[in-house]
């Protein structure tokens, strides 16, 4: 007995001390599996009261969450939905509408491998892991959807306190709804808020700053000038509006190029500091009315947005700016800027109307943006004391001054024209700027330098992680994932570039034409470096410039391509180099013929506009075995062509033809031929224009 209670108390023991073990294991793995839970709770959405200017979707509905989010009808190439969501993952329910179903999809930024998990009638269901800007197509509808999700706010004011000058109390009394009556007495009782917020800041010193609350509301005001020590809070909801009159306005400056005044919507006080721009608000400038308005002038006005001008510690976060009729943001002169959750909405179809370009400022740093523009969404700028910008009847205050040390990271960009670039613009130095994890979702050009307009030296920059996902249309007669040239435009003179890496991309798209590396003498292009650039189609790095499609190449020097660099294949034998040629028509008093056979891409050959047929022909000075001719088109080019030889330049028979002609670089092979003459006979030009060659090349087996 005494046996068996001896062995109970060592069982008792040896499961009191599996107890004291185990039991700190088990509350680790409880704690964990509550904290893994907690990390994946869905995220808290909180939806946007939308101006009352604004009209509903006739396109789409979204939920996010099981909330309903409001979609806003903007421009015929897009909508939009904005709200702010806390951390966590979200699930949309998108549905189209009428049509009976969904037929393809597809969400942008492909890089996030983002694809439904249901599609059921009209509506697709997809999930995304966090806050992120998307642009979703359905169906191939023309007008796309765009979401933009952002984090939370984590600095919201108070309404009301020391310290906080709410513009619908005493002494402001602005109405938070009201059309285009009143608006100078709603201008000047804003700016009063300002003025106030400004002193209490200034008073308080150590960098405070008074607090102007703008509560969600539809306000038509003119210039505003923001001023040190000032913080401007914009509740989700409240919009700024362009009144869309001239009269309205204070012309700033005037743009030769288009002839028309320019506004300076919201701009800084000249030497100000510690200037902060935020909240979920909109800043509609109504640029298409003001562009169109010539009741006072004669020649309407265009508007810049936000002008934070010589300026330093100024902030922007979370604003949505739309409708721009000039360069929505322009920070001029100003260094130390920070622009943060920025949605720049404006038009595919008016010019001038840049998203964000940083003027001669430092320190400038842009991060989780989205910029649609038919114009460049983000740039780089830099111009002379006389320049029409810098000198009009508000001249910019100072001397011209570099460009140095700006970021854009994690950017997308939809644009007819550059995703993201340098230039133009280059009349003094620009360095140290960095492009770094942006995707472009359409563009003529993915990003270049464009050093156009100057003499300046650009170096050490930077394209990093950057997705390029669509290359549509041209800018002038370029249409390529990457260009890197100068130009002497207007007699202003030309720079160098030097010192550019481009690394970790993704090209799913190499354009309709060729990209370039093109300097000019005393003026070269140097110290290039290529690191895992990935062709569409390829799933190694390129290792030879001919493989990323560079093939319009001159006055450069010092390219380094990793992993790997191959040497660049050797040049074949244009038989069509030099050689005697005849045109049908010239679309000026030179004869442009010889020049699509000169073998330099910045001479073309062309025939008369608006006339069709048109040709161009080439004798090889013999009989020659042809198999190949490349055509390199400038912007007017043929939409239905023929290639056609002859031995004696009189009887034509066609080896190629097409009715589908896309432009840029076209390679066309056929069946190996003899023949002394070969001509491209144009039927149907894709342009008002006719015919033009920057280069007709032909080659043999």
């Amino acid at each position: 007995m005494r046996h068996l209670r001896r062995e109970w108390n060592k069982t008792l023991l040896m499961a009191l001390l599996m107890v004291l073990v185990l039991a700190p294991l088990f509350s680790v793995r409880a704690a964990a599996e509550e904290t893994a839970n907690e990390a994946v709770q869905p995220a808290v959405i909180y939806p946007y009261q939308q101006s009352a200017k604004y009209a509903a979707s006739a396109n789409y509905t979204l939920k996010a969450n099981g909330v309903q989010i409001p979609v806003v009808q903007a421009y015929s190439d897009y909508d939009y939905a904005n709200f702010s969501m806390s951390p966590g993952p979200v699930t949309y329910e998108l549905t189209i509408l009428n049509t009976d179903k969904v037929y393809e999809y597809s969400i942008s930024p492909k890089k996030l491998g983002i694809t439904a998990s249901k599609v059921e009638g009209r509506t697709i269901t997809f999930t995304t892991n966090k806050d992120e800007y998307l642009i979703v197509m359905m169906n191939n509808r023309a007008t796309r959807l765009v979401i933009a999700a952002d984090p939370a706010q984590q600095d919201v004011p108070a309404s009301a306190g020391p310290g906080i000058y709410n513009v619908t109390a005493a002494p402001y009394q602005i109405a938070t709804s009201g059309g285009t009556s009143g608006v100078t007495a709603r201008t000047a009782a804003l700016q009063r808020a300002i003025d106030d917020a400004s002193s209490y800041g200034t008073a308080q010193g150590n960098q405070a700053q008074g607090i102007v609350y703008v509560p969600a509301g539809t306000y038509y005001i003119g210039n505003l000038v923001l001023k040190s020590n000032t913080a401007l809070y914009m509740e989700p909801g409240a919009t700024f509006v362009g009144t869309g009159k001239t009269a309205d306005y204070t012309e700033h400056w005037y743009k030769d190029s288009v002839g028309k005044p320019v506004t300076w919507w919201i701009s800084t006080a000249f030497q100000s500091s510690n200037i902060k721009l935020y909240g979920r608000g909109t800043i509609d400038g109504n640029g298409q009315a003001l562009h169109d308005d010539k009741s006072t002038n004669g020649k309407g006005m265009i508007n810049n947005l936000v002008v934070p001008i010589a300026t330093a510690n100024f902030k922007m976060d979370g604003i949505l700016i739309r409708e721009s009729s000039a360069w929505a943001v322009m920070p001029v002169r100003s260094n130390d800027l920070e622009f943060t959750n920025l949605k720049m909405f404006n038009s595919l179809n008016m010019g001038e109307n840049d998203g964000i370009d940083v003027v001669e400022s430092q320190n400038v740093t842009v991060r989780n943006s989205i910029g649609i523009a038919l114009d460049d969404p983000y740039s780089t700028k830099t111009w002379k004391e006389d320049t029409d910008i810098a000198s009009g009847i508000v001249p910019w205050p100072g001397s011209p001054e570099p460009v140095n040390h700006v970021l854009f990271e994690d950017s997308i960009s939809w644009t007819k024209c550059y995703g993201f670039k340098i230039g133009q613009g280059v009349m003094q130095n620009q360095s140290d700027v960095t492009f770094k994890d942006g995707v472009v979702y359409r563009a003529a050009v993915g990003f270049a330098i464009h050093h156009k307009y100057g003499t300046g030296t650009v170096s050490n920059v930077r394209f990093e992680n950057m997705d390029v996902e669509d290359i549509n249309g041209k800018n002038d007669d370029n249409s390529a994932w990457m260009t890197l040239f100068t130009v002497n435009s207007s007699g202003n003179g030309v720079g160098p570039v030097t010192g550019v890496t481009v690394k970790n991309i993704t090209v799913r798209d190499i354009g309709e034409s060729f990209a370039k590396i093109k300097g000019q003498e005393g003026a070269l292009i140097t110290g290039l470096t290529f690191e895992n650039v990935y062709m569409p189609g390829s799933a190694a790095p390129a290792t030879t410039l001919q493989e990323m499609n560079f093939t319009d190449r001159a006055y450069y020097g010092g390219v380094t391509i990793l992993p790997v660099q191959n040497p660049e294949p050797t040049p074949r034998t244009n038989l069509a180099l030099l050689q005697p040629a005849v045109i049908s028509s010239n679309d000026n008093a030179v004869d442009s013929a010889p020049l699509a056979f000169d073998g330099n891409m910045s001479t073309r050959a062309g025939t008369k506009r608006g006339v069709d047929p048109g040709w161009l022909q080439v004798d090889l000075g013999g009989v020659k075995t042809i198999n190949e001719v490349h055509l390199y088109w400038e912007t007017a080019y043929g939409r239905s062509y023929q290639i056609q030889v002859s031995g004696n330049g009189t009887d034509w028979t066609t080896v190629y033809s097409t009715t589908d002609g896309k432009g840029g670089l076209e390679k066309i092979t056929f069946n190996p031929v003899q023949t002394r003459y070969v001509r491209m006979y144009g039927t149907v030009r894709a342009t008002q224009y006719g015919y033009s060659l920057w280069e007709f090349e032909v080659y043999g087996p």
